[in-house]
C-alpha cells in the first residue's frame, strides 16, 4: 500500500498534467510586470512549496537567481533533479533563518502558489506570510494564489473534512475563505508602505480523459501531502465518486471543470535601506535594527 505523501504526489502529476493553473499564473504575472518577459540580471526568485516544479520551471527562463522550497519527500527527489538551489524542508523559522543567511539580498519575487490550505490556523497564516515578507528586497513582490470558494479543489476538500470530523482543518479553511481573499488582510500584515492588488483568474482543469483519472487527481485535495500513513485509497476514491454524481451529474468525458484562483500580490513600496519592514524584522529577532 502507498503511503499519502506518495498518493498525494501522483495526483500531483495529474493535477499538473491538465491544470492551467501555473501557465495562467505566470501569465498573469507577465503581463502585470511582475515577472520580466525576458532574463533580467540579478532577478531572484523564491518559490515556497514547489511541489513538482511545474511552477518554478515556467518562471526559471526569466531568473537569475531560482531557489526551491518544499517539504514533500517525492516531490523533493523530482525538484532534485532539475534545479540546483532545493531546500527539503516545511516553511518555517528555520527556513527562513537558513534563507536569510544564504541570500542575504533578498528576493525580487516569492511565490506562494497553494500554499496557505497547509498551514494551521489563521495566526499560523498571517505567521507564514509576514516571514515571506521579511525575505523580500525593497520593491519586491510576493504573490499568492488560492482557490476561490466555489472552485471544485476547494469545495470537495472542505467537505471531505466536514465529513470526517478534522474540524481544526475545516476551521482553517473557513477562516481562510473569510479573511484571505481581501487587500486588507495582508496590508495588515505587511503595514505601510505596501500595495496589494487581487485579480481573479481562471484556472479549469482542461479535458481529464476520464472518469478514474478525475478520480485521481482529486485525491490530493484529501491527502496531508506529508503523512507517512498508508492511503486508503478505496475509501478517497468513494467520496470522490459521490462528490462528482452529486455536484456534476452530467459531466461526460473528456471533461472539463471550470475553477477560478484568486492571485494575491503584495508590492513593497521602495525606502530607505534599513526602513523597510522594521517592525517584522524585530519581531523574528533575525534582521539588525
Amino acid at each position: 500500500m502507498l503511503l499519502d505523501y506518495e498518493v498525494f504526489e501522483q495526483a500531483l502529476t495529474l493535477f499538473h498534467h491538465y491544470s492551467r493553473q501555473n501557465s495562467e499564473t505566470v501569465r498573469q504575472m507577465q503581463a502585470k510586470g511582475i515577472l520580466p518577459t525576458t532574463r533580467r540580471r540579478g532577478f531572484a526568485v523564491l518559490d515556497i512549496g514547489a511541489g513538482q516544479g511545474h511552477l518554478p520551471s515556467l518562471m526559471q527562463p526569466y531568473a537569475d537567481t531560482l531557489v526551491l522550497l518544499e517539504p514533500n519527500r517525492r516531490c523533493v527527489e523530482v525538484l532534485q533533479q532539475a534545479f540546483p538551489h532545493v531546500y527539503p524542508c516545511p516553511w518555517g523559522a528555520s527556513a527562513l533563518e537558513r534563507l536569510h543567511r544564504d541570500y542575504p539580498q533578498g528576493f525580487d519575487l516569492i511565490t506562494m502558489s497553494h500554499m496557505l490550505y497547509h498551514f494551521d490556523g489563521l495566526d499560523d497564516i498571517r505567521d507564514k506570510v509576514r516571514m515571506a515578507l521579511t525575505l523580500l528586497k525593497p520593491g519586491g513582490q510576493l504573490v499568492i494564489v488560492l482557490n476561490q470558494p466555489s472552485a471544485p479543489m476547494a469545495l470537495i476538500g472542505i467537505a471531505f473534512q466536514v465529513a470526517t470530523g478534522r474540524q481544526a482543518e475545516v476551521a482553517t479553511n473557513q477562516d481562510l475563505h473569510a479573511f484571505c481573499h481581501t487587500s486588507r488582510f495582508y496590508r495588515d500584515l505587511a503595514g505601510q508602505g505596501t500595495a496589494v492588488v487581487i485579480a481573479s483568474i481562471d484556472t479549469p482543469l482542461d479535458r481529464v480523459p476520464s472518469r478514474a483519472a478525475l478520480i485521481a487527481l482529486l485525491r490530493m485535495c484529501l491527502i496531508n501531502p506529508l503523512s507517512e500513513s498508508p492511503c486508503a485509497t478505496d475509501e478517497l476514491d468513494a467520496f470522490i465518486s459521490e462528490f462528482l454524481d452529486s455536484h456534476y451529474p452530467r459531466l461526460t468525458y473528456p471533461a472539463t471543470l471550470p475553477s477560478r484562483d484568486e492571485l494575491i500580490v503584495i508590492r513593497l513600496t521602495p525606502a530607505p535601506k534599513g526602513r523597510i519592514l522594521a517592525p517584522i524584522r524585530l519581531l523574528y529577532g533575525l534582521f539588525p535594527g
